[in-house]
């Protein structure tokens, strides 16, 4: 997926989010036409790479208070707007975008052999009584209708280079004249021909804003070898604003192979979203993660992976919060994990102590270390280990029975989701309010910088599913992101 295209995308959604007066709650009712009843469908010309559709009511994000506060947002604001609508060509000249636009956009990308950029198509509704000249504000008038017009300023850059009007009140611009031409054919085909995403959009229905692609943006976690976006499969991705956060929530669907929205009703349950999860959450078959925890974990849990992964295959729970740490596996009786051969532990003391059938070990190291003739004591991170049931915690604070019993139910409410059939089954969730940049959403990076001094996006949670089970061809993958917007 291009960035620039991207960036647009992501641009043009906090533009409907930001850029126009609250709508009032008659005006939603009107205008509550699901997206495949859309009749900007019909301009979307098939074998695109990338399609957004959007029918947002657009409204005011902030409240009379917050204007009294800071009344320089309101503008910054419509700088962002402004800035939009010139980098890809139009000029609004004296009008606003709420009484040009008209509820209906999509964007849409495809391959270009003979150059290294992929071509944009953008549509949009506007007003009956709106024109061309309302868009582009032109020294010479334009009025004409069913004419693809070459956008030209001098001085200017302008990303779109034509653009044409309907006669059903649909703006079409392109980089490509060539693609406004086959948007016209395909709205006179429509009815002849099945919409491209009509089986992907059962159950998103009611979504106001969907990106489809046939690739994930590129994860930290999951092999590319798991997903090569080469069997008819597509990436479903919704944005939503609630409280100032931005969400984007992105499923792999395939008519087809029946994999729809409805089948992630299991895989995304309340136990996903659960509040008091600390800032990083793993659960998985260790083998899967290799190198991937790197960001996430430290040394002693790198080098525990290391020795614990030769011999098992155990699913494994991750917790990391602040500097707290902890790792829980299920006890194989068979195959007994003894912590005390950890080569990280060789030296430590061990203490262990037994409450009823639950069996307490804390190792710890203190020595005394000479330098400059000075006497030093060094004190290492004592590491705790508690085995109670079929659980054992490896961790590096002191865990009391009612947090076991939480961290023990969490374990095996995660297995449960697990499909007995799954060989496949990883859940990473990260949640950071302290981060000042995207950290798991690197791809925007460029994005922020281009609006830093005006909106600060910054990463809150980040979260993949992914589920593989047998006779299953494709997996199940879901991928959640949470942006605040300040």
């Amino acid at each position: 997926m291009k960035l620039r295209v991207v960036a647009i995308i992501i641009l043009l959604s906090l533009l409907l989010f930001f850029g126009f007066k609250k709508v009032s709650p008659n005006k939603n009712k009107e205008q509550s036409t699901n997206i495949e009843q859309l009749s900007i469908i019909k301009y979307i010309p098939e074998n695109n790479k990338l399609l957004f559709i959007s029918n947002l009511n657009g409204f005011n994000i902030f409240n009379e208070d917050e204007k009294d506060k800071n009344p320089t947002n309101e503008d910054n604001f419509v700088l962002i707007k402004d800035s939009i609508l010139d980098y890809l060509g139009i000029d609004l000249g004296k009008n606003k975008l709420e009484d040009i636009y008209n509820n209906e956009l999509i964007i849409s990308t495809f391959e270009n052999n003979k150059k290294l950029k992929d071509d944009v198509l953008i549509v949009f509704k506007i007003k009956p009584e709106k024109t061309i000249d309302d868009l582009l504000n032109l020294p010479n008038k334009i009025d004409q209708i069913d004419e693809i017009i070459p956008i030209n300023r001098e001085n200017k850059i302008n990303f779109l280079n034509y653009i044409y009007r309907t006669e059903d009140n649909y703006i079409i611009a392109s980089t490509d004249k060539k693609l406004i031409k086959k948007s016209i054919i395909s709205s006179e085909n429509f009815k002849k021909k099945k919409f491209q995403y009509e089986g992907e959009l059962n159950g998103l229905k009611n979504e106001k804003n969907i990106l489809f692609t046939n690739q994930f943006l590129e994860s930290k976690f999951f092999n590319k070898e798991i997903f090569t976006g080469n069997n008819g499969d597509n990436i479903a991705t919704t944005f939503d604003l609630k409280n100032k956060q931005l969400i984007l929530k992105s499923y792999l669907l395939n008519n087809k192979k029946n994999i729809d929205i409805l089948s992630y009703d299991k895989l995304i349950n309340a136990e996903n979203t659960n509040q008091d999860n600390p800032e990083n959450l793993i659960f998985c078959d260790i083998k899967n993660f290799d190198k991937y925890l790197n960001p996430l974990i430290n040394d002693f849990q790198l080098s525990f992976f290391e020795e614990f992964n030769q011999n098992n295959n155990r699913n494994i729970l991750i917790l990391n919060s602040n500097k707290d740490w902890l790792i829980t596996f299920e006890k194989n009786n068979e195959d007994q994990f003894d912590l005390s051969t950890l080569k990280k532990l060789k030296d430590f003391n061990k203490y262990t102590l037994k409450q009823n059938e639950d069996i307490y070990s804390i190792y710890s190291k203190d020595i005394l270390e000479e330098k400059d003739d000075v006497i030093k004591q060094l004190s290492f991170e004592n590491i705790y280990s508690i085995e109670s049931g079929d659980l054992q915690i490896i961790s590096n604070h002191l865990i009391d029975g009612k947090e076991f019993e939480k961290i023990s139910k969490n374990f095996f409410n995660l297995k449960s989701n697990k499909d007995k059939s799954a060989f496949l089954y990883s859940k990473v969730d990260i949640k950071d309010g302290n981060y000042n940049k995207i950290e798991n959403f690197s791809n925007f990076q460029d994005l922020n910088f281009l609006i830093k001094n005006i909106l600060k996006i910054s990463n809150e949670e980040s979260l993949e599913i992914i589920s593989h089970s047998i006779p299953e061809k494709n997996p199940f993958i879901y991928r959640e992101t949470i942006l605040n917007i300040l």
